[in-house]
């Protein structure tokens, strides 16, 4: 039983410990998919500048 109770502790320590704001692959990845976000934004401005050109 004690085993279990501490295995019920260590789950619950790692559960509430995921939350906020991530480890650091979390926020890597996050950083990553903000620039493919803004890297897209782009390349769509630039697209429409070019069709309003033609």
């Amino acid at each position: 039983m004690k085993i279990f109770a501490s295995f019920l502790a260590v789950v619950v320590f790692s559960i509430t410990a995921c939350r906020g704001s991530g480890g650091p692959m979390t926020r890597a990845g996050r950083g990553v998919d903000h620039a493919f976000e803004k890297t897209g934004e782009g390349i769509a401005k630039v697209g429409r500048k070019i069709e309003h050109t033609f």
